[in-house]
């Protein structure tokens, strides 16, 4: 596999209404992994950047944006058409395969809907500066597993109000660059919530697993490296289950936390 980091913004168009059920990213993903040759999503189901017990995608993608409503009775989200779809990776060819594929073909589907593009636009970033000012396109979710009284293992999920929430992302994406250039990082990175209250929280839903994460605009500071790294695969855990995907929107313009 190719490592270069790249991302896409894909506009796509459906013939109608597009309805899919609010807690949706396992379908996006089935889709994004639809879209590329079953060789590379077995190397990547399968084997993925393994470091010890872990296995990394390093692949994320945001939420679907466009105009919506919701409809709660029926539990559905209904997007006007165009949509759009942020997908991050640093595998290129990962990425290329996605946007060769929905070029190739006239329409692709989503739970059973079908889609077509509307235009697919590929950029990168390079990070240089030491702070950055983000704002989550998906939900950044932090969690370890705890042992409960009885024995059993509990899902603790933290806040970005925990000091351990910036600690533990920080963990994560040291992980992270381990596994993708097997080698050891330069320092590390904090995250620091700027405009985030409860109001920001996700609870999502992706195979009968509850998963709670955070929306909202942070602070990003540390080294460069792992930021980047950051930007290209996700924050945090459950990248290429859709979270942790983030934009950048300025730098060097939050307050400095003790």
């Amino acid at each position: 596999m190719r490592r270069e980091s790249i991302r896409l913004l894909l506009e796509l168009a459906s013939e109608k209404h597009f309805i899919i059920p609010i807690h949706y990213n396992y379908h996006i993903q089935s889709f994004l992994y639809n879209s590329i040759s079953p060789k590379l999503a077995k190397i990547l189901h399968d084997h993925g950047f393994p470091i010890g017990k872990r296995r990394f995608k390093l692949f994320t993608f945001s939420r679907i944006l466009g105009e919506y409503r919701l409809d709660r009775n029926k539990e559905k989200i209904v997007f006007s058409s165009p949509f759009r779809l942020i997908v991050s990776s640093v595998m290129r060819e990962f990425i290329e395969e996605i946007a060769e594929e929905l070029m190739r073909k006239e329409s692709a589907k989503i739970l059973s809907q079908k889609v077509s593009l509307n235009s697919v636009e590929v950029s990168d970033l390079a990070i240089n500066q030491d702070k950055l000012k983000i704002k989550m396109l998906s939900p950044i979710t932090i969690y370890s597993t705890l042992s409960r009284a009885d024995g059993k293992k509990k899902t603790y999920y933290y806040s970005p109000f925990e000091k351990e929430f910036s600690q533990l992302i920080s963990e994560n994406a040291k992980k992270k660059f381990k596994a993708f250039y097997e080698k050891e990082p330069n320092g590390d990175i904090q995250l620091t919530p700027l405009n985030v209250n409860k109001s920001n929280e996700r609870i999502i839903f992706y195979k009968g697993i509850v998963i709670k994460g955070w929306m909202g605009i942070y602070g990003l500071s540390g080294d460069h490296e792992l930021m980047k790294l950051a930007y290209d695969a996700g924050l945090g855990g459950k990248n290429s289950q859709g979270f942790g995907c983030f934009e950048v929107l300025g730098r060097k313009n939050f307050r400095d936390e003790d």
